[in-house]
């Protein structure tokens, strides 16, 4: 008879025992789902399209692609000032990073604020943009020559991040101005080859001539009002364009097939 009670507790107590450790090893596997779930979105902070990049200012997420309109914009390529307008002023339409895709074109330095603002981001500002293309290699490969952009990412044109694009296809605003001649309180020379710039990439001297040591890159400056940033050089730019390619004389609402914009997010 006692052996009996005996046999009904160890079976009760192997019961119990297994579906506490069954219990245990769901919970477990739980957390060891979500850490590694928590991993797994800490190597990719950054979402689609974007990669992450640490400058000295700090870490950086930094869309891949030239921006391009969203699917749930009403028009996919936009071919004039109009159709930009009609993309914002649907509230669903934002900016896109996407391999393949014509760049958006005839965007003002506001209207690209604004787009990369509905996607939680923003425009680099100078520094960034420059400490993004330094180190790059031969800029051979990027679209220089010819008559009008290319789809986002379809030349060999990227940075040792896999940000394509920088140098070429369109010019990229950037977040700054220039106000009557002078960056950062610092007056800038008049339009030319560039012969010397500053730690961030803005010219500090031009010339008549070409210098091989900045590529070639060309200037063009305005020492009158409030003018807006551009870098990088357009699809028919040629040897102008570049890592020290700039024009910092164009007016803040300019709207041409030959500028865009990228987005960046600090983390």
């Amino acid at each position: 008879m006692k052996k009996w009670h005996k046999t009904v507790l160890v079976v009760i107590g192997a019961v119990v025992f297994s579906t506490v450790a069954i219990q245990a090893s769901d919970v477990l596997r739980s957390i060891d789902g979500n850490l590694l779930g928590l991993a797994l979105e800490s190597e990719s902070p950054c979402g689609d399209g974007a990669v992450l990049v640490n400058l000295s200012s700090g870490a950086l997420c930094v869309d891949q692609f030239e921006a391009a309109p969203s699917v749930k914009c009403p028009f996919v390529n936009p071919a004039s000032e109009l159709e930009t307008q009609q993309n914002i002023n649907d509230f669903n339409c934002a900016a896109s990073s996407e391999l393949e895709r014509t760049p958006w074109r005839y965007v003002s330095l506001q209207q690209a604020q604004q787009l990369c603002a509905r996607s939680g981001k923003r425009l680099p500002n100078n520094d960034e943009w420059y400490a993004l293309v330094s180190g790059m290699g031969d800029p051979a490969t990027c679209q220089t020559d010819s008559v009008a952009a290319a789809p986002t990412g379809s030349s060999g044109c990227a940075t040792y991040a896999g940000v394509h694009d920088m140098i070429g296809n369109v010019w990229e605003w950037i977040d700054g101005e220039v106000v009557d001649g002078q960056y950062n309180n610092r007056p800038v020379p008049g339009s030319g080859y560039v012969q010397l710039v500053d730690a961030d990439g803005v010219v500090l001297e031009t010339g008549s001539r070409g210098n091989q040591e900045y590529g070639n890159d060309y200037a063009s400056t305005d020492g009158v009002g409030v003018r807006g940033m551009v870098r990088g050089g357009f699809y028919g730019s040629g040897e102008d364009a570049g890592l020290y390619a700039q024009n910092i004389a164009v007016s803040l609402d300019l709207k041409t097939p030959g500028v865009g914009f990228r987005c960046v997010k600090s983390i």
